[in-house]
């Protein structure tokens, strides 16, 4: 098949989006499809080199750098109708998704989508001026849904919010974002003890990766890991990202005086942050934002054991039988405390865990079989047609 996929993010940028679109290119490419990108230029001293990727003009969000706004229009628009395109996936509903309905309408294609973002949840962002109501993103959600061919839920209970919004639930398909669980077997490269010296051999990790951004509760984090050192002082507390919250953060770390215990590693390459989920003693997660928490599943494909706050897409994947990690059901310190110090003291019930995260992941979230999943799903739109 030959698929045109149009988003507003990707690599480098570092984002679960952006890797699942790699991912996928990647997976289906390995299958003999041709997958082209139709994506944001990144900054205009960035060469990409990779195939089959047509970049638009972008200019960087003034609140949020890391993000881009791509303007639909390039001369290499007129290269598409050469492409012979079987199928369109678009990825967010903004301008490239807008783009991405402009094209299947004009070579009468099927167009998936797949809802990655509960955008709802990031409207602080904007400036208060232009910063829409909730509602206004819900049913700008449920009409960029209801418009294309089938839209793609990463879970069930993504699925039923799109479902509350609006959207009839024939028209939503679930497959959740697959993991590429190889790359998770190479040889650890990057060694964290050697980079930050204040870890040392003795000390357990805990790790937290991800923007940060007030959504991901990082915050939380902290004052419960500061609660954790009271009672444990051989642990350390790795934050692997970038974002807003930073400076915040350190802030807060300085605060409650645990400065030396915490670690800002900055955004890592994709190489680097799984070296962190390898020699992680356990993931802490408190986001309530996550269409499905790609993280936790990374984590887990390590075999490091997840503490998750149960909500949205994080609540499918922890909820399920022998996962590999715990499930808090509340934002609440002590509880999130109590779990890690557990996991730390009972080594029998660490180990069954660890056990458990490799196989949970490579049972129900390869890379492989949600692809295949995907396949199925354009096929049966191409042949409706």
């Amino acid at each position: 098949m030959n698929i045109g996929m149009f988003s507003d993010t990707y690599v480098p940028q570092r984002n679960g989006v952006a890797t699942a679109l790699r991912l996928y290119k990647d997976e289906m490419e390995k299958r003999g499809n041709n997958v082209y990108l139709f994506v944001p230029k990144y900054d205009s001293d960035y060469n990409r080199e990779e195939k089959n990727v047509f970049e638009f003009p972008a200019v960087k969000l003034f609140f949020e750098k890391e993000q881009r706004v791509a303007f639909p229009f390039s001369l290499d628009l007129f290269k598409v109708k050469e492409l012979d395109l079987d199928i369109i996936h678009s990825h967010d509903p903004f301008s490239m998704g807008i783009l991405a309905r402009i094209v299947s309408k004009m070579l009468d294609l099927k167009h998936i989508g797949t809802h990655h973002t509960m955008y709802e949840y990031y409207l602080h962002y904007l400036p208060p001026l232009v910063r829409p109501k909730p509602e206004f993103m819900q049913r700008l959600i449920k009409n960029w849904c209801v418009k294309l061919d089938k839209v793609i839920a990463p879970t069930p209970n993504i699925k039923q919010t799109l479902v509350n919004y609006g959207v009839p639930p024939s028209h939503i398909e679930v497959i959740p974002t697959g993991i590429d669980i190889e790359s998770f077997n190479k040889i650890t490269v990057w060694d964290l003890r050697k980079e930050y010296k204040q870890i040392k051999e003795e000390d357990k990790i805990l790790l937290f990766v991800g923007r940060l951004a007030k959504e991901k509760n990082i915050d939380f984090l902290i004052k419960v890991f500061n609660k954790v050192l009271i009672q444990e002082k051989d642990v350390k507390f790795v934050i692997v990202g970038g974002g807003p919250e930073k400076e915040n953060l350190q802030e807060l770390t300085k605060k409650l005086n645990i400065q030396d215990y915490v670690i800002f590693t900055d955004a890592q390459p994709r190489e680097k942050v799984i070296d962190a989920y390898k020699q992680a003693y356990l993931f802490i997660f408190a986001s309530y934002t996550e269409t499905q928490g790609l993280v936790i599943l990374e984590s887990m494909a390590a075999g490091t054991p997840v503490i998750a706050l149960g909500k949205l897409g994080v609540y499918d994947i922890l909820s399920q039988k022998d996962t590999g990690g715990i499930m808090l059901k509340e934002l609440k310190e002590d509880d999130f405390a109590d779990a890690i110090i557990r996991l730390i003291k009972d080594s029998s019930l660490y180990k069954d865990l660890r056990k458990k995260t490799k196989e949970f992941v490579s049972k129900n979230y390869s890379i492989e079989k949600c692809v295949d999943k995907i396949l199925d799903l354009y096929q049966k739109e191409i042949i409706e047609v």
